[in-house]
């Protein structure tokens, strides 16, 4: 990326022009976790045969992985096809957005992985602005049914049933 404020090109010479973009070390960061972390699932222990419900311990967080590591690669390649761009301020709306996950994670407890993600599928985008209900209630309630039936039937995994659920 060339340096439009040196023209005698002499801040390679000093190591001025050796910058990572910030992309880039996001994008390292991301595959650094990714490594440690795919490490970490070679100790898991393989499940008998009668209580793996089709996928081993370690098979969905090495595919979960995996794609994360794609994606950082993309990150990686794309920072440095295009100049940094000056930040713009964080809005009030990710930190909104941010507290919203652990109340997911505390409805999925007392109601059950379905209902919570039903409710996360509607009150999110309603918190974006979204008010288009015609298409936002089908969506809340067909994605997470069909996530739900991925899961639980196709590959069979086990959702415990929560303390208060009636169904």
């Amino acid at each position: 990326m060339p340096d439009h404020n040196d023209p005698d090109g002499r801040a390679a010479a000093r190591g001025d022009a050796a910058r990572i973009p910030r992309d880039a070390l996001a994008g390292l960061a991301v595959l650094a976790f990714c490594v440690a972390t795919y490490l970490v699932t070679l100790t898991f222990k393989k499940a008998p045969p009668a209580i793996a419900q089709n996928v081993q311990p370690a098979t969905f967080p090495r595919m979960v992985l995996v794609v994360m590591a794609v994606l950082a690669g993309i990150i990686i390649v794309r920072a440095f096809r295009a100049p940094d761009k000056p930040l713009k301020p964080l809005k009030p709306m990710l930190w909104l957005s941010a507290l919203v996950m652990p109340g997911f994670v505390i409805v999925f407890y007392l109601l059950g992985i379905l209902p919570a993600m039903i409710l996360l599928c509607l009150f999110l985008p309603v918190l974006w602005g979204e008010r288009r209900f015609l298409f936002l209630v089908p969506y809340s309630i067909v994605f997470p049914v069909v996530v739900y039936l991925l899961f639980a039937v196709v590959l069979k995994v086990h959702f415990e049933p929560s303390p208060l659920a009636f169904w």
